[in-house]
């Protein structure tokens, strides 16, 4: 489901969960305590030999971004699109992996983890060079309903304490391997 139709099912109990909300504070939507840092980086082609230590040197480039990523990332970041030779934004993560190691796109820019999981299912894929632009961002599960929320942050904490969540994720990081 694209992130902008999670957001309408949130709004309208088609959903009680949504972790992906740019909504920030609405009426009724109660986020819960962080669940995850996403870790929003550019990447690209390392033969290409880019230097982008900063959104400007995404300028003149052929970006691909995640859906709704001008709502995520900080506003530098949506005030430059218009100096990206182009810039789309896609549902499909994998898409933009596929993209960029056809060499249709020059620039990716996705959360860390999410990109080594799909990296990872292509053999022997072309080496590329990631850029970290972006501050690490907090996200909370958000909710339509309170209680809902207050029982997700007492769960949460108990995994958190109880190793379970540290095991979670480490075990996400494992295969994250670039070449």
């Amino acid at each position: 489901m694209s992130n902008k139709r999670a957001e309408h099912q949130l709004h309208n109990k088609g959903v009680d969960i949504l972790l992906n909300y740019a909504g920030g504070s609405s009426p009724g939507i109660y986020p819960s305590k962080p669940v995850l840092n996403y870790e929003n980086v550019a990447i690209t082609l390392k033969r290409n030999k880019y230097n982008i230590d900063e959104i400007e040197g995404m300028f003149n480039k052929n970006v691909l971004a995640f859906q709704n990523a001008t709502a995520y990332l900080p506003s530098i970041f949506k005030s430059n699109v218009k100096n990206f030779s182009s810039y789309q934004e896609v549902i499909n993560q994998k898409a933009q992996i596929d993209k960029l190691l056809k060499g249709w796109v020059d620039v990716i820019v996705l959360d860390k983890r999410i990109f080594y999981y799909y990296y990872n299912q292509y053999k022997s894929p072309e080496a590329v060079q990631i850029y970290t632009l972006f501050p690490k961002a907090k996200r909370p599960a958000y909710f339509n309903n309170h209680s809902l929320a207050t029982e997700f942050d007492i769960g949460l904490a108990l995994i958190k304490q109880n190793g379970t969540y540290k095991r979670i994720v480490d075990e996400g990081q494992t295969n994250s391997s670039i070449k």
